[in-house]
């Protein structure tokens, strides 16, 4: 008669070692969608990465639904742009997305919520824990609720539905899903330490934009918190070529320290230098600012761009740039920078303080994608639309990071259109 009993203690050992591996896996989601999942739909599946996807995007328009930040930001670019016409020169959510994903409705409001009542809205019980890592059971319960929630949402879109969702968010399988509900529940809690846990873990995710995403979401709520350190340090790449004259790369917020656009062997750096400008600048002094998340850090930023491209008598030169690394130019130009091309990659637009200086650029370019989840956090507009500006959708839902992805640029010949 065969043995019942179960595996050996060390089977057991590697089997759950293969299963965190397992999941820490699938916490990297697989960003190259080119169309969401609409509406509820979106939430039927808690691991295929265009479900996840869309429900981190409906979760993140939560937050900005409640805070109202599109209306906002064209109230205030019309101001800045001195318009009296309806059109104002940002397109913060653009109708066709939103029509897309199936996002509803959803009035801004400021009603804040105790979790026991959003856990009976929802019809969940979770355990009362205070960890940034949802209990299995608790895992288990979300993933029963979360389509019944979020089908009750879109059949009535409140500021109480809209919390009950992000309240089950909270415990979602995906730790993107749960950094998207944490940047919202922010809004609508009188007790956000659970959502400060949950974005203060993400930042050591393997996943960048779950990283990024927690990143931006804690520096908008809570600025001084000592986790946003360590994104600060400057650690400064090695290289040994010499100066080059005609271009430059500056990086976005939290960026410093990313291989991407550092020479020699960034990715992105690398791609640039050889198949678009040989003469991208790439000597040791090149240039960088902190990616701070404040104005004040972006102003420095530009202050400094400007005296840097001053001593190294580089008017003139092109730039590429990244998210928040596009406001930086934007203000260099401001202080006196001439500059060839402007290339804005995913960069967030609030026309009332960033705009380029068209007297002292020659042609400023920007790409981007769908519904940015990063742009959602940082509550900035999704595009401009003022004509000196040249705006290219790429067919790339949600990634933040795919305009400087060398395969991206190689896909769509991005290089045809800066």
């Amino acid at each position: 008669m065969p043995s019942r009993r179960g595996p050996s203690r060390k089977r057991r050992a590697r089997r759950t070692a293969a299963g965190h591996r397992a999941g820490r896996s699938r916490q990297a989601v697989s960003r190259t969608i080119s169309a969401p999942i609409a509406g509820a739909d979106a939430f039927t599946s808690l691991s295929d990465p265009r479900h996840v996807l869309s429900q981190a995007a409906t979760l993140l328009l939560i937050g900005s639904a409640l805070r109202g930040d599109a209306a906002a930001i064209e109230v205030r670019a019309r101001a800045r742009a001195g318009q009296t016409a309806e059109i104002a020169p940002v397109e913060a959510l653009p109708s066709e997305d939103l029509y897309a994903l199936g996002f509803p409705t959803l009035t801004a409001g400021t009603s804040r919520f105790r979790a026991e009542q959003l856990q009976r809205a929802a019809g969940v019980r979770f355990a009362p824990t205070r960890t940034a890592v949802p209990a299995p059971s608790d895992t288990r319960a979300a993933a029963r609720r979360l389509r019944v929630v979020a089908t009750a949402f879109y059949r009535d879109a409140s500021v109480e539905t809209a919390a009950a969702l992000l309240e089950v968010g909270l415990r979602h399988p995906s730790e993107l899903a749960r950094v998207a509900a944490a940047a919202s529940y922010v809004e609508v809690t009188v007790d956000p330490e659970p959502a400060i846990r949950v974005l203060e873990r993400a930042l050591r995710s393997r996943d960048r934009l779950t990283r990024d995403v927690a990143a931006h979401a804690l520096a908008r709520v809570d600025p001084y918190n000592p986790s946003l350190a360590k994104l600060m340090e400057s650690r400064r790449g090695r290289s040994r070529r010499p100066p080059s004259h005609t271009s430059l790369i500056v990086h976005g917020t939290f960026g410093q320290n990313a291989d991407w656009w550092q020479p020699p062997a960034g990715d992105f750096w690398k791609y640039l230098h050889d198949n678009v400008d040989p003469a991208l600048y790439g000597a040791g002094d090149r240039f960088d600012w902190s990616g701070g998340y404040s104005d004040f850090a972006r102003a420095l930023g530009g202050s400094q761009l400007h005296a840097w491209v001053q001593a190294h008598a580089l008017d003139g030169l092109d730039v590429f740039t990244h998210s928040h690394g596009g406001s930086v130019a934007m203000l260099a130009s401001h202080a006196g920078t001439a500059f060839g091309r402007m290339v804005l990659l995913s960069c967030p637009v609030h026309w009332d303080k960033y705009t380029p200086d068209f007297v002292r650029v020659g042609r400023v370019v920007s790409i981007r994608v769908h519904l940015d989840l990063v742009i959602l956090v940082d509550g900035g507009g999704q595009r401009f639309r003022d004509p000196r500006i040249t705006e290219h959708v790429l067919p790339i839902w949600f990634d933040h990071f795919a305009t400087h992805d060398p395969g991206t640029w190689e896909r769509y010949n991005v290089r045809a259109m800066i």
